[in-house]
């Protein structure tokens, strides 16, 4: 029997974090032999608290777009830009060298190459979202994630999704 490899990518705050720790606990439980690997930044709580939890842990660095517009939040764009575009080179070359069975996204924008890379290499993609109102990396990966699970099933109304969530809520 083959063993199922499930790649998690999410961060920046416990609440994108501790879901995706959750899930990993839950598969690990029933599943025992599933490989679990997470992606996530260098410099945010996942560093600490995956590899603590023990699981494989890779990183890109990303930063999200400001949207009001200041001179210091010009350049902060002009560089989250230019991290787009080096973190969706280095999600692909992961995804590659990992070769998972499904990538599980919990937000934050770590999230966001990594699903999309998935997307594009027709790796099996699984967003939780877990707030009440979803982020923008949320709305923009859901129409092409192959399942949805959301805890809160208000978040329902701003997501266009091409097929029925999963709500745990």
């Amino acid at each position: 029997m083959e063993i199922m490899h499930i790649l998690f990518a999410g961060g920046g705050t416990a609440g994108h974090i501790n879901p995706a720790l959750a899930i990993a606990g839950c598969i690990k439980k029933h599943h025992p032999d599933a490989k679990m690997s997470y992606i996530g930044t260098a410099n945010k709580l996942e560093a600490k608290l995956v590899p603590d939890s023990g699981y494989d842990f890779y990183t890109i660095d990303v930063a999200g777009f400001q949207r009001k517009i200041t001179l210091k939040n010009i350049a902060r764009n002009v560089k989250a830009a230019a991290l787009a575009v080096e973190s969706s080179v280095r999600a692909r070359k992961l995804l590659k060298q990992l070769k998972p069975d499904v990538v599980v996204g919990t937000g934050g924008y770590v999230s966001g190459p990594v699903l999309r890379q998935a997307q594009k290499l027709g790796i099996k993609t699984a967003i939780h979202e877990q707030n009440a109102f979803p982020g923008i990396t949320t709305k923009m990966l859901a129409p092409h994630a192959d399942c949805v699970m959301l805890a809160m099933p208000a978040a329902q109304k701003d997501l266009k999704l091409n097929k029925e969530p999963g709500i745990t809520g």
